[in-house]
């Protein structure tokens, strides 16, 4: 097998395991009669918590109601619950209750007393990133090209051998 084959083989995997964990998220998602309005009265509450988390980028708002959340924002509410768990707050995300307006709005309002929680935002901001960096950014690279003796170094490759 080429490295590119592998390669490839390997992003087919990981396709087939994000479309796996979507599948997931879609089947755990709640259903019910939920309106435009309910629904974008959540997606206000979890975009501000998202804020709370340092997470840039908001949910959008939906523009007509749904029969069932859709699978990416129920793994997005998921992520806040995790962090939850994580931090030892309890959770404020339980979709297994929500099946109209009335408990979107609750969870709307679990999540504006989460994003307005002082300790929430302290402890999130708090949480280790990624441990190791793939290059750090406070960090100078020596680009120059190491010099060494190589007869010494193909001895030791050759010993190995």
């Amino acid at each position: 097998m080429t490295p590119e084959m592998a390669m490839n083989e390997a992003r087919a995997l990981g396709a087939e395991e994000e479309q796996a964990m979507g599948d997931l998220f879609q089947a755990s998602a709640p259903t019910g009669r939920f309106s435009a309005g309910a629904l974008n009265s959540l997606v206000g509450a979890f975009n501000e918590v998202l804020i709370t988390m340092g997470i840039p980028e908001p949910y959008p708002e939906f523009s007509s109601g749904a029969r069932v959340l859709p699978g990416d924002f129920v793994k997005g509410l998921a992520m806040v619950a995790d962090a939850t768990t994580q931090l030892g707050i309890p959770n404020p995300v339980d979709l297994d209750d929500v099946k109209d307006d009335t408990d979107l709005e609750m969870l709307a309002g679990k999540l504006m007393n989460l994003a307005g929680d002082e300790d929430f935002a302290l402890m999130v901001n708090e949480m280790p990133g990624d441990p190791d960096p793939i290059m750090p950014v406070d960090e100078e690279v020596d680009d120059t090209p190491a010099v060494g003796n190589t007869e010494e170094e193909d001895a030791l490759f050759m010993q190995r051998m």
